[in-house]
């Protein structure tokens, strides 16, 4: 969906809602689940992993906290209730456990201008943090509303009570709001790489669904089958992995993904999206069969791994050996190709490069960590941001988190979206995606053979006052420092990627 699209409203119909009330309701679920429920505010709300005491995923939910408790929304299906799953360790807390999943239908609305649609109609201040949420009334219709990143840009999730469906449908119309099909949904969710139960098998662990850095703390204390999470972070690694797969044919769910030939996962969604060029599926697959020198088939169907989300900033044109390229020259990080220019009779040489994150570590409210790099290009010592390039099967959070471990030795508790931009378009493809990091727990650095880095912290108001007066002549890092600083704190970020 383009960033200019008018907002559409989709029906989403039943989905799995949990209220849970009482003076010990958000201490409850934080022994539960994988998410720091105990530090969130009211109004504000985290994804998170129920699993049982194995460790396996039982469900991916928002999880919100609300003035007498917690609201619990997820996608409906599932191989248990999450109802009752809770109310099996419900023995002496004060709190109640109330499925209201029958009692509620909701609506979604979505497009860069669903918030202005919404608030035009009055009642509601839009939340525009993911999964900050409110309560109140759209055309006189007493509503919950909740930011969630699964809907695209601009996604909210209306929840009402049935009988209430119809004025609100009317009020939306009548804003002109137009409706979009059922259809439309799924493709927003598989685009934003958000697994629904149907992809989600039986024995699947919480770090196989790609979420570390935005539904897992690896901080919090106890909770229902940490061991086996804790576990496998120590590990370092999961050894599948919830991917996207582009194809330019039909993939259909249950289609089985092959690797050179043998079977090593199968499509549990799939979609016709244009954004990403073709038919658009999400599978589990083992980490060593999404290498770019892998061969991949889902049902005979020729597929290619492709980085989820599909963020707006990432709707870009392809590589330019996926426009008929020549390779004429391969580095280790990057090649070049020869593009023809029949409009001009000439040809161009453009360097491909995989593309990098780059990464805003706030040390604290008011103080960000820089790096001094030797950098041999240039023959100098420059003070950057921590950055790095995308060369291996990771999401562009992980990819982040990653960097941003071994150059600093701090670990992100949150990682948050900052945009993205194009390095130097005349010659190299190359896209940077920014991010910030907070919540920092400062650790050893892991610097590769060779890497002379040296973290230096300094106040944000210098930095930026840095980037104006030449100190820092970093390209990525003057972009990024200052585009937070002209944005602000509040406004700067959105929803995690990759994540």
């Amino acid at each position: 969906m383009p960033s200019d699209a008018p907002a559409t409203w989709l029906d989403a119909g039943s989905r799995t809602s949990v209220a849970v009330r009482g003076p010990d309701a958000a201490r409850f679920i934080d022994g539960f689940t994988t998410a720091a429920v105990g530090p969130l505010e009211v109004g504000f709300g985290t994804e998170g992993f129920f699993a049982d005491a194995k460790g396996w995923v039982l469900a991916l939910a928002a999880i919100l906290r609300t003035e007498d408790g917690v609201w619990i929304d997820a996608f409906p299906g599932g191989a248990v209730s999450l109802a009752e799953h809770l109310e099996r360790y419900h023995i002496r807390e004060r709190l109640e456990i109330a499925d209201e999943t029958a009692a509620r239908t909701n609506i979604v609305v979505t497009g860069a201008a669903a918030r202005a649609a919404l608030e035009a109609i009055g009642g509601v201040d839009m939340p525009r943090e993911t999964w900050r949420h409110v309560r109140g009334t759209i055309g006189g219709v007493s509503v919950a509303v909740v930011a969630v990143p699964w809907a695209g840009p601009g996604g909210c999730l209306l929840q009402v009570a049935i009988a209430d469906r119809p004025r609100l449908v009317a009020a939306l119309e009548a804003a002109g709001v137009s409706a979009a099909g059922a259809e439309t949904l799924d493709r927003l969710r598989i685009e934003q790489g958000w697994p629904a139960p149907a992809d989600i098998a039986a024995k699947t662990l919480p770090q196989e669904l790609d979420r570390d850095a935005t539904a897992i703390s690896f901080t919090k204390g106890c909770y229902l089958g940490q061991e086996t999470v804790a576990r496998l972070d120590a590990l370092g690694h999961a050894n599948r992995r919830l991917v996207g797969l582009v194809a330019a044919g039909a993939i259909e769910p249950g289609a089985t993904v092959c690797a050179a030939g043998a079977a090593c996962g199968v499509i549990t969604s799939a979609c016709v999206s244009s954004r990403a060029g073709g038919w658009l599926g999400l599978a589990i697959l083992p980490v060593k069969a999404c290498g770019q020198d892998v061969a991949l088939d889902a049902g005979g169907v020729p597929v290619q791994v492709i980085d989820l989300p599909l963020a707006e900033s990432d709707a870009a044109p392809a590589p330019p050996t996926q426009r008929g390229g020549e390779v004429v020259f391969t580095a280790r990080r990057f090649r070049v190709v020869r593009i023809a220019e029949p409009a001009v009779a000439r040809d161009r040489e453009v360097v491909e490069h995989p593309g990098s994150v780059v990464v805003l570590p706030l040390v604290d409210r008011d103080q960000v960590c820089l790096v001094e790099v030797v950098r041999v290009a240039v023959g100098a010592t420059l003070l950057e941001l921590p950055a790095g390039t995308l060369d291996r099967v990771e999401t562009l959070a992980d990819a982040a988190a990653r960097e941003l471990a071994e150059e600093t030795g701090y670990r992100a508790g949150r990682l948050k979206s900052l945009g993205a931009l194009w390095m130097s378009p005349g010659i190299l493809h190359e896209r940077m995606h920014l991010f910030v990091a907070e919540d920092l727990v400062p650790g050893p650095q892991a610097l590769e053979p060779g890497e002379q880095i040296r973290t230096r912290v300094v106040p944000m108001a210098e930095a930026v006052a840095m980037c104006l007066d030449g100190r820092i002549e970093d390209a990525k890092t003057v972009a990024a420092l200052l585009l937070w600083a002209a944005r602000g704190r509040d406004q700067a970020c959105g929803t995690v990627a990759g994540a």
